[in-house]
C-alpha cells in the first residue's frame, strides 16, 4: 500500500515543452516536509481479526525510512450504537480480535493521533464477500509463463464489485550444494540445507472487477498475474494465495481511481495524477489531506500449487580448490572434499551455494505439501 500512496497526491512532477527543450518542473510540494496520514486497512467482519495499520507520507527526495503512527486511538463505531476499540501493535499497526458484527449495522472509522488530530470516515454498509470458486492457470503457448485466473459468483446477485491480492510463494534452489562448512579451525559435514529456499512475495498491484453490465453476478477467468518462466518461480514449485474483497461501488471508484493514477499514467495521453483521498477525512483541519479507504467486508482466499517446471538453474562454477588452512582462510563456502591422505576442499562462491542470499529462507511454510 504504501508503494502505491507513494506515487499519489500532492507529489506532482510534469514537464515542460520550450523550444524543443524538456524541462523538469519540480513543484514546492516535492520539496515540502508537510506530511499526511496514510489509513491502510479494512474491517474485517469475517473470520480473523482486522488490521489497521497507520503511516504517515513522505515527498518523493526523503529517503529516510517510513514513519508509523504510535500511540493512536483506533475506534469503530457502529450507527445502532456497537463500539470496538483496537489495540496498539507493532510497525503502526492497530488489532481488533475478531468479533460478531451485526449485518443490518453501518459503521465508520474514527482516529485520534498521539499530537491530538482526530480522523473519521463515513459510514459504510457490511458487505459479505462469496467464496472463490476456483482459481485457475494456463501455461502459455510458448511457454514462457503462467497465467492466473480467478473465478467467482454470487448467487444473490449483491456483491458486483470485487477486488483481489495474491501472495506467491515459490521454491528454489542454489546452484550448487554445499555440503560442508567451516567451525573455528575445522571443516565439518553441514548440518543445516542451505540448498533448498521458500521466498514470498505479496502483491502491489490493483486488481478490481465488476458484473454491474452482465445479467448474472460472475466473475469469469478474471487475470489475476502472469508469472514470466525467466524469474524461475516456477522451476521447482509455485504456490499463490489470492485473496477476494466485496467492494461497495464507492469503494470500486475510489480503488479505479487510484489504480488510474499510480499505474496507468506515463505517456502522454494517460490519465494525470491526481488526488485520490477516499472516505476518511479530518474533523480537527479541513485542509488536513488523508489517504485511504475504510470498508466493512470479509475476505474470500484459495490457495493452488503448480508445478509447471518451467525456468533454468542458473550457472555456477567452482572457485578453486585448496587445501584445509587455505579453505578455511577464503571465506568460500566449502562444496566437498577429495583425495587422501592429502584432502583438498572444493570452493564455491557464497551465492552459489547459500539460497538465503536470494531472499528466501530455509524454512519450510507450514501449508507447504
Amino acid at each position: 500500500m504504501k508503494s502505491i500512496f507513494v506515487k499519489i497526491g500532492f507529489f506532482i512532477s510534469g514537464i515542460v515543452i520550450l523550444g524543443g527543450c524538456i524541462e523538469t518542473f519540480a513543484p514546492p510540494e516535492v520539496t515540502s516536509n508537510k506530511t499526511f496520514l496514510v489509513v491502510d486497512g479494512y474491517l474485517n467482519i469475517g473470520e480473523g481479526s482486522s488490521i489497521i495499520r497507520l503511516s504517515w507520507t513522505k515527498n518523493l527526495t526523503d529517503e529516510s525510512a517510513w514513519t508509523y503512527e504510535q500511540n493512536a486511538e483506533v475506534v469503530v463505531e457502529g450507527d445502532k450504537g456497537s463500539r470496538f476499540v483496537f489495540t496498539e501493535g507493532s510497525g503502526g499497526a492497530y488489532v481488533l480480535s475478531q468479533q460478531i458484527f451485526n449485518e443490518s449495522e453501518n459503521f465508520r472509522l474514527s482516529i485520534k493521533t498521539s499530537s491530538g488530530k482526530e480522523y473519521q470516515s463515513d459510514y459504510v454498509p457490511y458487505k459479505k464477500t462469496p467464496a472463490i470458486d476456483s482459481v485457475a492457470y494456463k501455461v502459455a503457448g510458448d511457454r514462457s509463463g503462467v497465467q492466473v485466473y480467478v473465478n467467482t459468483h454470487d448467487n444473490t446477485n449483491q456483491t458486483k464489485f470485487y477486488r483481489w491480492k495474491f501472495e506467491e510463494t515459490w521454491q528454489y534452489q542454489s546452484a550448487l550444494i554445499s555440503s560442508m562448512e567451516v567451525q573455528g579451525e575445522d571443516i565439518v559435514f553441514r548440518t543445516d540445507d542451505i540448498h533448498n529456499c521458500w521466498k514470498t512475495m505479496a502483491s502491489t498491484s490493483i486488481l478490481i472487477g465488476t458484473s454491474v453490465k452482465l445479467s448474472q453476478d460472475v466473475i469469469q477467468d478474471f487475470p489475476i498475474t502472469f508469472v514470466n518462466a525467466s524469474t524461475n518461480k516456477l522451476l521447482i514449485k509455485y504456490s499463490i494465495l489470492v485473496k477476494q474483497f466485496a467492494l461497495t461501488q464507492d469503494a470500486f471508484d475510489y480503488w479505479t481511481d487510484l489504480a488510474k493514477t499510480t499505474e496507468a499514467t506515463g505517456g502522454l495521453f494517460d490519465p494525470q495524477p491526481s488526488l485520490v483521498t477516499g472516505n476518511i477525512h479530518s474533523i480537527t483541519d479541513s485542509d488536513d489531506l488523508v489517504f485511504g479507504f475504510f470498508s466493512a467486508t470479509s475476505m474470500a482466499q484459495k490457495r493452488i500449487f503448480i508445478t509447471p517446471y518451467l525456468g533454468f538453474y542458473p550457472t555456477c562454477l567452482p572457485v578453486d580448490t585448496l587445501p584445509k588452512a587455505d579453505a578455511i582462510a577464503s571465506g568460500d563456502l566449502i562444496m566437498t572434499d577429495y583425495g587422501y591422505p592429502d584432502v583438498q576442499y572444493i570452493t564455491i562462491p557464497p551465492s552459489c551455494g547459500d539460497c538465503r542470499l536470494q531472499g528466501g529462507t530455509t524454512v519450510k511454510p507450514d501449508f507447504w505439501r
